[in-house]
């Protein structure tokens, strides 16, 4: 991970495609690195990030302008830490362009923050499009295209991602419930799984969690040799 603060970006354009898992396990693999991550939930009124994160999460309704420069301002009034914004599909086209609007990206580099995009490629040749044309775009760090093996992706097998490995079916439901963390879990508390559960829930996430503590060198390298 990264030891500068940093912004990271959760976007698909797509939706049920593990967006919000992933930005949960971002999280959880700050907090256990010692971190301070401060989540802006976008997806209002559900809010589905900061039911897991209450405490350290605020709801910002990308819908409506108060809720842009709710985000923009909570972010640059507050440097000096990490932050985590879940953006679903709906919200990434008038991000984007509230972005470019405000040069809110060179603002943050005023900050001294860094900007790490990290974008689900559905499976399908339009999100494939979008995850190129994000790939491009200026005052990123690192882009980090993401494949969910539980719905398949179409970035290239070739081409560097971060991996989010098969959850199986019978994980969903625990894991899914808003007072389960993965963080607690890898601290030694099972919190109620079936024990037949817990091997491949430790599986799952030594693989998920290796991929993103690896994740930074291997794209960077990526990038240098292009």
């Amino acid at each position: 991970m990264a030891l500068a603060p940093t912004i990271y970006i959760v976007a698909s354009d797509s939706n049920r495609n593990g967006k919000t898992l992933l930005a949960r396990l971002l999280t959880d693999s700050l907090l256990l690195d010692g971190r301070d991550p401060f989540l802006i939930d976008t997806d209002a009124p559900e809010g589905p990030l900061r039911n897991f994160f209450p405490g350290r999460t605020i709801l910002a309704d990308f819908a409506v302008i108060t809720g842009q420069m709710k985000l923009f301002d909570t972010i640059l009034a507050s440097p000096g830490r990490d932050y985590i914004i879940d953006l679903p599909a709906r919200h990434m086209e008038p991000f984007f362009a509230a972005e470019r609007d405000l040069n809110f990206f060179a603002e943050c580099k005023k900050a001294r923050f860094r900007i790490f995009l990290f974008f689900v490629v559905d499976n399908n040749f339009a999100s494939l499009r979008m995850a190129r044309s994000l790939q491009a775009l200026r005052g990123l760090d690192l882009f980090v295209p993401v494949k969910n093996q539980f719905v398949r992706s179409s970035w290239p097998e070739d081409d560097a991602a971060l991996t989010i490995p098969f959850l199986p079916a019978p994980l969903a439901i625990p894991v899914g419930n808003r007072r389960f963390s993965f963080r607690n879990f890898v601290q030694g508390d099972m919190q109620g799984l079936p024990e037949e559960l817990v091997p491949q829930l430790q599986n799952f996430l030594f693989e998920i969690l290796h991929n993103i503590s690896n994740l930074e060198p291997v794209l960077s390298l990526k990038a240098m040799k292009e």
